[in-house]
């Protein structure tokens, strides 16, 4: 008992002892505080009254930031690492003394008790000096040490800082100018300042000429050193006051000014010079009259306005406008540029007439020998012609699709309409079958002539012009007004362009994508392992009390709160990565394969936070309210073991993704070098023709050195995400096949440039030779690596299937050894054992199933779970069994006997499944017959498609250099008919399975890929005509007539597939009908029709226009 109580003495001395840093730390701040105000005060005060030089300035500066720095450590820095037990710090003989000179009752008591307990440590027989000390520290139990600091002690020095902060304010609202300004030199120690001048008045008017019968405002602006409080005007002997604005500024208002007058300017018994105001006389313009003569042809009656110089005029009125004035001796009308001079009719009357065809705007000019034109009045005139038309558009994209864009605009005319169309242009485009280049769109739409205003309505959807990848199409509506005399004209909305993303920029996107779902997981790993710590603590300390307190419950709460944000956290990284799969799949050929691997990705991702963790945090939630400590633990215990199985779920699929991302480069890596290889391939044609441009030549070879530049660099970044990954892949290098094929590349570009356009066309050949090589080097590759990691997932699969049957056996066993043993029996400790033995290799295997469902995307996260329920039960039985339960032992032993069982069939079905995956797998490039599934896909039966056309193409090619005479018949030669044979069987295979897709695709009558039977019926005369050796050209048409068609029907089987992954048959629908926002489109059409109909008809065109842009007003 004594080295408790006297452990605990020892606490309370330390707290003593941060009690009394505490004070001290408070009582320095106050010091540090007041001395650095009255420090600030003196400094600034003094340079305020001394103006001081810069060597004073700068010298007064340095030395209030170090005497500042000096309290700062003094009273603020120094108490502050004490209080932390940085430094020297009092030691529990001097505490012991203090609290002895604060607790009369104390006295050296506690000081005898510290040296007894080091004079125990040194004796030998130390039991009576034991009693001694617990009987002293029993008897201060009761004394808080802690009370001999009182905190409140330094309320009193608080009034030593409140004298010089009342001073501070009181010049800050007294004399601010005394504390800044002085402050101001004192920062800006290194510069001087120049002592003011006397002060003397400026007076801001730019002329001293006013207007009679109006006000004037004199502005004065005082300048110098000592600037007066009040300054006055002396008028006529008199002295008025002057209004003052700010300290320097003043001003004196002359009110209804009849005739010139003479001031001066006074302040603290200073005059300025004598100032003379002039007055003069003011033209003015009492009224006019305004008659209109309308065109003849209108039959509208002349008509007189009085005071109106806005006018709306038809085309072809004559205005006449007649002038009354005063004090007016010319009177001007400004229209624009031209001046001119009106007529007098009489004393101070004057009128012009004018014509106008156009819209105009003139000024009234009146003026006299005094003034030129005080007060000049502007007018605009309109003139309404037959009007060109207008259209307005708004747009708003598919979130889902953005390739459909959907339009709603406003026409409008002041007689009516006669057509209204939509354009569209490709501008660029990348359609392999150059349908789409250059090609022009054009579609009418509906529009009601009768009306002035008219709304429409249009969706456009470019997947059906096979829009592709980096292609731009430029847009635009266009209406026809009626105009039955000029001929209609036309307006256009402004021309904007829809570029659909690149192949380059779909990869940065994806990559940058990539890049924050990585990061977004890592960061969810970090917070779950954080949570889980939190959590682990909480759970301690409950184990600690005897009932949870409203500060656990603040806790729980907190955990609750961050748990959700990790939810929503998820839930957001499962919809950038479910908008980057559909950006990619969008516009680009994803790879079968890449396809289903993003999908299970993406259901990984959406089934990260399950409906049992959420139930879990609605019962926390509960039992936050109750404070009930048992069920709060049990609840907090299950969320740590979910949460385990959270970041052990974020751990895999973080894994995965990068494997994943791996696999989607080296694919898009291999395709990319293809292309490469193709296009050189056809660039080496061009320079074959000796017609052909070389800088053009050179310059499209350029092109593809960037692009093979960029190749090169997919390729460091394929190997920097290969080196990324926990388990890495057997990647080849290939930067000698690189390096080569680039060198072959810039020879072909020298050449070029020399104009040697044969020897650069070898050159490219063999560029393209070696590229062609270099993929199905990387393809050997990429199937090897699939094939090699299969067969070992597999085989660790295998092991571990074994293990757990091994486990199952003995687990059994064990619990048929338990039953009826009696617990004296001495075998019942070996069964302890025995189980403990289990456990460890239970661990085992779930470190190495974690291991292998990192590589595995047919584990389900289930099977994580199971393994983890295995070592809890594992665990919970071997408690039992220490505490002698057997009931409850084989209980748990039970629980771990099921879920290993479901372990084992969750472990044999993804076993099935890499299995019948590996069976279906592409097969190795040594296959003679073409095939990847029973049934295959469009993708790759386009696939083998273009390499059959390509091989086709070159035994023509080979033909022509073997001197053949007939194009298309072929040589009886052995190994020629060897390779006819095999683009027959080719052929044959790619339409069989066209065949039998066919018939998957028509089952439900639907034909959703199109007419395929008319593809096949073409591949099968394209088998007789290689069987019959002829090849003709039209047999290589009708082959790229195959390709286009195949091209088309991927692109149907992939809407297909979207639509199918969305699970929604409305959104299928989707796009064969109205949206619901167009719904409401023709709504908001059909009211606004009813309004336009209540417009007059007998308003003029003007009105009519008015009264529709209200109606188009109170609709917005």
């Amino acid at each position: 008992m004594a080295p408790d109580s006297y452990r605990l003495l020892i606490e309370k001395l330390d707290g003593f002892i941060r009690k009394y840093y505490q004070n001290q730390l408070i009582r320095g701040a106050i010091y540090a505080f007041t001395l650095s105000l009255g420090f600030f005060l003196l400094v600034t005060l003094l340079e305020s009254f001394g103006h001081f030089s810069i060597g004073l300035r700068t010298f007064l500066f340095w030395a209030f930031i170090l005497g500042i720095g000096f309290l700062l450590v003094r009273f603020v820095v120094l108490p502050l690492a004490h209080l932390y037990r940085i430094g020297k710090i009092i030691s529990h003989e001097e505490a012991a003394r203090i609290i002895g000179k604060h607790f009369s009752h104390v006295q050296d008591k506690l000081l005898n008790v510290l040296q007894l307990r080091e004079l125990a440590g040194s004796a030998g027989d130390n039991a009576l000096i034991e009693a001694s000390i617990s009987q002293k520290v029993d008897e201060l139990r009761p004394v808080p040490f802690v009370a001999a600091v009182n905190l409140r002690e330094n309320r009193r020095y608080l009034r030593y800082a409140a004298l010089p902060l009342a001073v501070l304010l009181v010049l800050l609202f007294a004399a601010p100018s005394l504390i800044t300004d002085s402050t101001k030199r004192l920062i800006e120690h290194r510069t001087y300042f120049e002592k003011p001048a006397p002060f003397q008045f400026v007076v801001e008017n730019k002329s001293l000429r006013a207007i009679q019968q109006e006000d004037f405002r004199l502005d004065v602006r005082i300048e110098g050193k000592e600037i007066p409080a009040e300054a006055s005007i002396e008028l006529d002997g008199k002295l008025f006051r002057l209004e003052k604005e700010s300290a320097t500024k003043f001003h004196y208002n002359f009110r209804n000014l009849q005739q010139p007058q003479e001031f001066r300017l006074t302040a603290d018994g200073f005059y300025s010079s004598t100032y003379q105001l002039e007055a003069v006389p003011k033209p003015t313009l009492m009224n006019f009259q305004v008659r209109l003569d309308y065109p003849a042809y209108l039959n509208k009656k002349s008509e007189t306005l009085e005071n109106n110089g806005d006018l709306v005029l038809p085309a072809g009125t004559r205005v006449t406008w007649t002038f009354n004035t005063r004090n007016t001796d010319v009177f001007r009308l400004a229209f624009g540029d031209t001046l001119l001079a009106l007529q007098p009719e009489g004393e101070e009357r004057f009128s012009l007439s004018r014509r106008f065809l156009h819209n105009d705007s003139y000024a009234l000019l009146p003026s006299n020998r005094f003034l030129g034109s005080p007060d000049t009045v502007k007018y605009g005139i309109t003139i309404v012609p037959d009007q060109y038309p207008t259209i307005t558009m708004e747009e708003q994209q598919d979130s889902l699709s953005p390739k459909r864009t959907f339009f709603r605009g406003l026409v409008r005319d002041d007689y009516g309409f006669s057509a209204l169309s939509f354009h569209y242009h490709f501008l660029k485009s990348n359609d392999t079958t150059g349908a789409n280049r250059n090609r022009t769109f054009s579609e009418n739409l509906p529009v009601n002539r009768s009306l002035t205003t008219d709304a429409f309505y249009y969706s456009w959807d470019l997947s059906s012009v096979n829009i592709q990848a980096g292609d731009e199409v430029e847009y635009y509506f266009e209406v026809r007004d009626n105009d039955g005399v000029s001929g209609p004209k036309a307006a256009r909305t402004p021309v904007r362009v829809f570029k659909a993303p690149s192949l380059r920029e779909i990869a940065e996107s994806s990559e940058k994508s990539n890049q924050s779902i990585k990061s977004d997981l890592t960061e969810s790993i970090r917070k779950a392992q954080q949570l889980q710590k939190d959590v682990n603590d909480l759970n301690r300390k409950l184990l600690e009390k005897k009932e949870a307190s409203w500060e656990d419950r603040k806790k729980a709460e907190e955990l609750l709160k961050r748990e959700q944000e990790l939810r929503k956290q998820l839930e957001e990284i499962s919809k950038q990565n479910q908008e980057k799969n559909r950006q990619e799949q969008e516009y680009k050929r994803v790879n079968e394969d890449i396809l289903a691997k993003q999908e299970q990705l993406q259901s990984l991702l959406d089934k990260l936070m399950s409906p049992e963790l959420e139930k879990l945090m609605q019962q926390l939630q509960e039992l936050m309210q109750q404070l009930d400590k048992t069920q709060l633990q049990e609840q907090l215990g299950q969320m740590k073991n979910d949460n385990k199985d959270l970041q052990k779920e974020l751990e895999r699929t973080l894994e995965l993704f990068k494997q994943m991302e791996f696999e989607q480069k080296m694919q898009e890596s291999i395709d990319k070098l293809k292309d490469l290889a193709k296009k050189q391939d056809d660039l080496s044609k061009q320079a074959d023709d000796k017609n052909a441009d070389s800088k053009d030549l050179q310059a499209k070879q350029d092109e593809l050195n960037k692009e093979f530049d960029d190749f090169r660099k997919d390729m460091d970044e394929l190997a920097k995400k290969n080196d990324a990954l926990e388990e890495k892949q057997n990647l080849e290098n290939t930067d000698q096949q690189e390096q080569e094929i680039q060198q072959e590349m810039e020879n072909s570009s020298q050449q070029l440039n020399q104009g040697k356009n044969n020897k650069a066309g070898k050159s490219q050949k063999n560029a393209a030779q070696k590229m062609d090589q270099l993929a199905q080097k990387m393809e050997k590759n990429q199937q090897q690596m699939e094939q090699e990691q299969a067969e070992e997932d597999m085989d660790a699969l295998r092991a571990l299937l074994e293990n757990l049957l091994r486990m199952s056996f003995d687990q059994e066993q064990l619990m048929t050894d338990l039953k009826g043993m009696d617990i004296n029996n001495p075998q019942f400790l070996r069964a302890g054992q025995e189980q403990r033995r289990l456990k460890d290799n239970a661990r085992v295997i779930e470190d190495s199933l974690f291991a292998l469902s990192k590589r595995v995307m047919q584990i389900q996260a289930k099977v994580n779970q199971e393994i983890a329920a295995i070592n809890l039960n594992m665990g919970e039985a071997i408690d039992n069994l220490e505490e002698r339960n057997v009931p409850q032992a084989r209980s748990r032993q039970q629980f771990v006997m099921t879920s290993v069982n479901n372990l084992t069939l969750l472990l044999s079905e993804a076993l099935q499944q890499m299995q019948q995956q590996q069976a279906n797998a592409q097969p190795s490039a040594s296959c003679k017959k073409p095939g990847k599934k029973k049934s295959s896909s469009i993708a790759e039966m386009k696939k083998m498609q273009q390499e059959l056309n390509k091989n086709m193409q070159k035994m023509k090619d080979q033909l022509k250099q073997q001197g053949s005479k007939s194009q298309g018949k072929i040589s009886k030669d052995q190994s020629m008919s060897e390779q006819l044979a095999k683009m027959a069987a080719q052929q044959e295979y790619i339409r069989q399975q066209l065949q039998q897709l066919n018939q998957e695709d028509n089952k439900d009558g639907r034909k959703s890929l199109g007419n395929l039977e008319d593809i096949a019926n073409q591949m099968e005369q394209t088998e007789k005509d290689i069987v019959n050796r002829m090849i003709s050209d039209q047999t290589l048409r009708r082959q790229e007539e195959i390709l286009t068609r195949l091209l088309e029907s991927e692109r149907a089987e992939r809407e297909r597939d979207q639509d199918e992954q969305r699970k929604s048959e409305e959104a299928k629908n989707r796009f064969e009908r109205n949206p619901a926002a167009f719904e409401e489109y023709k709504r908001l059409k059909l009211k606004e029709m009813e309004l336009l109909r209540t417009v007059p008809p007998s308003l003029s065109s003007f009105y009519r226009q008015k009264v529709s842009d209200y109606f188009q007003s109170i609709e917005k």
